[in-house]
């Protein structure tokens, strides 16, 4: 998998919404307005996160001249390159958040675990009849295991992003190289642990071990 640990837009100008963990935080784009974001400094980008893109169909996301298709939340591979004023041409209606920087490869075990869940509650009265539960929602589930896969580059990459993932912000992740056997490529969502991190190291090198369980966010 591919996934983003290190958020540049944290540390950015753009709006709030655009760096607001909820995708419901909305920040709509009139008149096809690129969004222009200048980072802190010039950062290492090769991927964009995009949640919750809508108002039309086929819509589609420019970076600096790198185009891609916007098919569902989470990770979109670029073409490398570096920058720190950077120019997003979105076309479509509102975009709730955008996320920029170096998005790191994690090799994972061949067995996956892939589920799906809700929140609502249902109840069964005495007299055996299911009462639907009001409200809630649907969401996916990933279990993913990487054994020393994770190196120094990528362990620099977790802590340095960690001031805002430590609070609960989802990861951007893609799953290209899982797909052929997964439902879906995409994914926004929290690992179930992220606010207490572990790591298993190993003997001989610098690489380390972890499970990964994500649990899908809006």
């Amino acid at each position: 998998m591919n996934i983003l640990f290190c958020d540049r837009v944290q540390n950015s100008d753009a709006p709030e919404n655009i760096k607001s963990p909820a995708l419901s935080d909305v920040t709509y784009i009139t008149n096809n307005t690129p969004i222009v974001i200048t980072l802190d400094r010039t950062r290492f980008i090769n991927c964009i996160g995009l949640g919750n893109l809508g108002g039309q169909e086929n819509v589609s996301v420019t970076v600096n001249g790198q185009t891609v298709t916007f098919t569902g939340n989470g990770l979109y591979m670029l073409r490398p390159f570096s920058a720190r004023v950077i120019t997003v041409d979105i076309n479509a209606a509102w975009v709730g958040r955008i996320g920029l920087g170096r998005a790191v490869r994690i090799g994972t075990a061949v067995m996956k675990e892939a589920g799906i869940r809700t929140t609502a509650a249902n109840r069964k009265t005495l007299g055996g009849q299911i009462i639907w539960g009001a409200g809630g929602y649907t969401y996916r589930t990933l279990n993913l295991d990487s054994r020393y896969q994770i190196d120094e580059t990528i362990m620099n990459e977790i802590f340095e992003g960690y001031e805002h993932t430590g609070k609960g912000y989802p990861f951007f992740v893609c799953l290209r190289d899982e797909a052929y056997k997964l439902p879906f490529d995409r994914l926004y969502a929290q690992d179930r642990n992220q606010t207490a991190m572990t790591f298993e190291s190993g003997v001989r090198r610098f690489l380390h071990s972890r499970r990964w369980i994500f649990e899908e966010c809006f």
